[in-house]
């Protein structure tokens, strides 16, 4: 108590904010952090032994999820990636209060070398302040007075002495928090969570994946290309159709006008006139006719080239039912070989 007496009362303050409370705090989020990996890793490891648990991990659930949101080949899933982006996102409840699992390791790991320059700090600080004492001291004093002038500079000797606990109280507490640090190791526990969760990815949720082989991606693409082209000559042909009947129905209307021409007109004097529109009409409807020969004729081949290509997509099917067969055949192999490997 004489010590803490003689201290000055900024330095007690900066001990108790830079060093002790930090000091708690990390102490308490490496156990927090630590048990939380463990039970992770515990409640993982029963998962993957088929044992029942109580609160399944959000971690297994973010993985899962992953694995549901996939579409493509099981050779193009990146299972390290996935258990990665899972663990990225892993919260740790300090006293209640939610945490990122990396944010904490980086925070406990750091916490040891910011204390050291947090006791520097204060033992400078302390040191500067009492040089600027002592020199006010010296300048104030008798110096032939030799009794008071030791009197007067004890005390800001004292203070700088004192100045050093600052330093070792950091230290102290430094060390301290070293030592957890090996005894709550983290990166052990982050990496046996890291391991059972590999395990799940690849043993429990690639098995249970409904993915698409290479094959299968080649017949829907197929079918794709062949439904648009078939949209497409649909249309042509549609249009081909609609500008022949047009075509048409104006040929008609030029008819019908010549011969309202030549009705309403005198013979001898419109017959020309009427001729050369009777002319232009036989002539916009033979075009007409041959615009819709043309699309009967595409029309036949569309249907050749359609049934060539549903022919074409059943063959397909059949090869997709084998290889399907013969994917279920060698699953259901290496899931007995590995439930034996796993009871041997």
């Amino acid at each position: 108590m004489k010590i803490i007496s003689l201290l000055p009362t900024y330095l007690v303050v900066i001990a108790i904010v830079l060093v002790i409370i930090p000091t708690i705090l990390g102490i308490v989020a490496r156990l927090f952090l630590y048990l939380h990996l463990n039970n992770s890793a515990k409640k993982v490891r029963h998962v993957l032994e088929g044992r029942p648990i109580e609160g399944r991990p959000s971690i297994l659930r973010k993985i899962e999820q992953r694995f549901q949101d996939f579409k493509i080949s099981a050779e193009e899933i990146n299972t390290n990636a996935i258990i990665a982006g899972g663990y990225s996102q892993e919260k740790c409840r300090v006293l209640g209060i939610p945490f990122n699992c990396d944010a904490i390791a980086y925070f406990t790991r750091l916490l040891p070398n910011l204390l050291l320059s947090f006791g520097l700090l204060g033992t400078f600080l302390g040191i500067t302040i009492n040089l600027t004492n002592l020199s006010q001291t010296i300048t104030q004093v008798d110096i032939t007075d030799i009794r008071n002038l030791v009197e007067e500079l004890n005390q800001p000797l004292q203070g700088m002495g004192i100045a050093f606990i600052t330093s070792l109280v950091a230290i102290a507490c430094s060390s301290l928090l070293t030592v957890i640090n090996l005894f709550w190791n983290t990166n052990l526990a982050k990496a046996k969570l890291l391991n059972y969760l590999e395990d799940f990815a690849d043993n429990l949720c690639l098995p249970q994946l409904q993915v698409v082989s290479p094959l299968e991606a080649a017949i829907v693409k197929f079918s794709e290309s062949s439904d648009q082209m078939l949209a497409n000559l649909g249309t042509s042909i549609e249009d081909a159709i609609t500008t022949a009947f047009k075509r048409i129905e104006v040929s008609a209307e030029t008819f019908d006008r010549a011969a309202t021409t030549l009705d309403q007109s005198r013979f001898p004097e419109q017959l020309a006139n009427a001729t050369n529109d009777l002319a232009i009409a036989q002539n916009n409807f033979s075009q007409s006719s041959l615009v819709l020969q043309n699309s009967t004729q595409s029309f036949e081949h569309s249907l050749d080239g359609m049934q060539k290509a549903m022919r074409q997509v059943a063959s397909l099917k059949e090869e997709v039912k084998t290889t399907n067969q013969k994917y279920d055949a060698l699953l259901e192999a290496n899931q007995a070989d590995q439930k034996t490997e796993l009871s041997g």
